[in-house]
């Protein structure tokens, strides 16, 4: 009598074995498993499953709460930054605003080999934090994305890598608060590793800051993956004659925010293309209207919806609709998608 219970606890133990260790994720997407706390910059090495690209040196950061030195947070050499979960981000140069400009690549891993064929929905959370007056960082640029691949990908010194990118960000992005991007792509291959940085052509660059500002430097945090049917990123129904645009030609859409006037994340607004104009709007999920807007991409900065009602009344935690109806040189292009209000 004593076999049958203890069967079945085997059995029931085998599938919580396959439910926790065989779903995908991004190893360490959070960055909170490390080796050792950092006490000063260029210690990626400290952290769990996490690597620069294979150049001839690489100096990567790794901060932590509970580190030390130049290695804590929030107070960092660059500029102050509070995780955006958990203890721990990066940081990485992605381009140096000089004769010989300098690149940094952050690659990470997946648990498991990507399915061919599978769309899946990938994000990360971006900021370029607070910059101290006396730093040279604080530019931002354009073409930050993200290229599937089979590991580390090979640097000379650090010239910037020709990769093909399934997410890029159009925009020449600076921003004190953590930004959320989400994309949709499909896997042509059985990817393992994907590699963050400047990727693309020459880069759009912005110095709100100043002109001593040239050092685009940027911190990431909760990097996050899971299959998906949905299309985010890419167009619902082109009025164009031509082909979809790919999702990382299109538009970037933050999945959530939170609107509690901590100067973190407090708007939710898209990423436009270059030369685009908008028209957005956010619904209840029984359709609606709480918010509109329109803007053009070069005049979005400081807009958005900063979470009231039409009614000028905060809206309540929980899930809306957005609806963007985009129009560039090319023609126009409707798209749909879901965000999550947090308070």
């Amino acid at each position: 009598m004593s076999l049958k219970p203890y069967v079945a606890l085997t059995l029931w133990a085998g599938c919580l074995s396959l439910t926790m260790f065989g779903q995908l994720r991004v190893v360490n997407g959070g960055f909170e498993s490390h080796l050792a706390l950092p006490n000063a910059s260029g210690q990626l090495h400290f952290c769990a499953d996490w690597s620069g690209s294979l150049g001839t040196s690489q100096t990567l950061d790794y901060y932590h709460n509970n580190g030390s030195g130049a290695g804590d947070l929030p107070q960092t050499p660059l500029a102050k930054v509070p995780a955006h979960g958990g203890d721990a981000v990066v940081g990485l140069m992605a381009y140096s605003d000089e004769a010989s400009a300098r690149h940094e690549y952050l690659t990470g891993k997946f648990s498991q080999p990507l399915e061919p064929g599978q769309r899946y929905s990938m994000s990360f959370s971006l900021t370029s934090g607070r910059v101290h007056d006396w730093v040279d960082a604080g530019m931002g640029v354009s073409g930050l994305g993200v290229a599937m691949g089979f590991g580390a990908p090979l640097q000379e010194g650090h010239e910037k890598l020709d990769l093909h990118a399934q997410f890029k960000i159009h925009e020449a992005l600076v921003d004190p608060d953590w930004r959320n991007f989400t994309f949709v792509f499909q896997a042509d291959q059985a990817y393992t590793h994907f590699t963050f940085g400047l990727l693309g052509t020459m880069p759009r660059i912005r110095k709100d800051e100043g002109e001593g500002r040239t050092l685009a430097y940027y911190f990431v945090d909760d990097f996050f993956i899971e299959p998906t049917e949905m299309q985010i990123s890419s167009s619902h129904s082109p009025i164009r004659g031509s082909s979809t645009p790919e999702p990382e030609e299109a538009l970037f859409v933050p999945n959530a925010f939170t609107p509690d006037s901590d100067d973190l994340n407090d708007r939710w607004m898209p990423s436009l293309p270059e030369q685009t104009h908008a028209w957005v709007s956010v619904t209840t999920r029984w359709g609606n209207v709480v918010w509109k807007g329109e803007y053009d991409s070069e005049e979005a900065q400081g807009q958005g919806w900063d979470g009231q009602g039409m009614d000028g009344k905060p809206c309540p935690a929980g899930a809306y609709g957005w609806s963007i109806r985009m129009e560039d040189p090319d023609g126009v292009t409707q798209h749909k998608g879901l965000l999550q209000l947090i308070r």
